[in-house]
């Protein structure tokens, strides 16, 4: 039998493949960005992701004599690390008045194509904002899934990575604060200290934006018309060419917003923190992007249902897939991720609080 435009746009390859553009929302996901694009890829057989965190020398080799013999080195220490992975997992049911029916948005007509794409795509968008979420908690040290973090969910877990610690010297709220002259020195210097790897990427919000443009310090570096294109070249990826050169730091600002139901819009990062990472090049030894095995029924919705009950098919991470209903007749379309983002290196991800609370005076 003929398959009709509909038959194609539903099979499991169509609606997995959209699942995946409509996901990469870049303008608002800069946490999870980082992992997907950057991150050591993770194949995990089960439901749990594993990952060895390896701890390196970081002191001298001694120096011998041509005759004396070879000093023992210790071996690298491993720490194996386990977590269960997420399931993100929802679905839409699209009764066939909705589909066939119904004026589709922007057009006088019914579509049914176009009403599909639209719905699977806020499935899309609902699960790439817990991704983000998951992302930015690991980012920060520490992923907590519960109903009241995550509301709607019926598990809780919680991982710790123990990322790196520190704050500044000064808060950079101040405008006294000398930013460029001292601030970004420590910065710098407390990252390679810690961890043996040069800073190169900080990932922040608007809020400290906010803070650097209206430093003294850093104005006078700028001057007032390099602050202007610092202002106005902030790209959809969140990264602002005009701050690369500013103490050898390539900045980029996340301002992604959630909305719970009933709720108010939240960020997905906190104020005044910055994250400060090695370069780009280094991402796949720091960050890791875990995705798990899941399982479809294969054909398009209208084929036969005995056989779509016999035959699954195993895919990772991301996937979508339809089904008919008959009471009352539509489809419903699920659609999920299961994986999990992890901190191979939680020593070369320092989490920086810019503006630290003036200790209270002495009693």
């Amino acid at each position: 039998m003929a398959t009709t435009p509909l038959d194609d746009l539903l099979s499991v390859d169509t609606l997995t493949g959209m699942i995946k553009t409509f996901a990469d929302q870049s303008d608002n996901r800069s946490c999870s960005t980082l992992f997907s694009q950057f991150g050591r890829p993770l194949y995990p057989m089960g439901d749990a992701a594993s990952w060895d965190e390896v701890a390196f020398a970081r002191h001298l080799a001694p120096v011998a004599g041509p005759d004396s013999p070879h000093t023992r080195a210790k071996r690298t220490t491993t720490q194996k690390r386990t977590s269960t992975m997420a399931w993100v997992k929802a679905y839409k049911d699209l009764p066939a008045s909705h589909l066939f029916l119904n004026r589709a948005p922007g057009s006088d007509m019914a579509d049914a194509e176009a009403i599909l794409a639209i719905e699977l795509e806020d499935l899309a968008n609902l699960i790439a904002n817990t991704r983000e979420f998951l992302a930015c908690g690991a980012l920060l040290g520490r992923i907590v899934v519960n109903p009241q973090t995550v509301p709607g969910s019926d598990v809780s877990f919680q991982v710790d990575f123990g990322n790196l610690q520190a704050q500044a010297q000064q808060s950079w709220a101040d405008p006294a604060t000398k930013i460029r002259s001292d601030e970004l020195l420590v910065l710098k210097q407390t990252y390679k200290d810690a961890s043996g790897l040069r800073a190169q990427v900080v990932v922040t919000e608007p809020s400290v934006e906010g803070h650097l443009v209206k430093n003294p310090d850093v104005r006078d570096f700028a001057k007032e018309a390099y602050s202007r294109e610092i202002l106005g070249t902030l790209n959809p990826t969140g990264t602002n060419p005009a701050w690369g050169t500013l103490a050898g730091l390539n900045f980029r600002f996340t301002d992604g917003t959630y909305k719970p139901e009933g709720g108010q819009v939240t960020r997905y990062f906190p104020a005044n923190r910055a994250l400060v990472l090695p370069e780009a090049a280094r991402l796949t030894q720091v960050l890791g992007w875990a995705e798990g095995k899941v399982h479809v029924p294969s054909g398009t919705i209208f084929g036969d249902v005995a056989s779509a009950v016999r035959s699954l098919r195993e895919l990772r991470g991301a996937y979508a897939y339809a089904e008919v209903r008959t009471d009352p007749i539509g489809i419903r379309i699920y659609a999920g991720w299961h994986g999990l983002p992890v901190i191979l290196n939680p020593t070369a991800v320092m989490v920086y609080d810019v503006a630290p609370a003036a200790p209270s005076p002495a009693p």
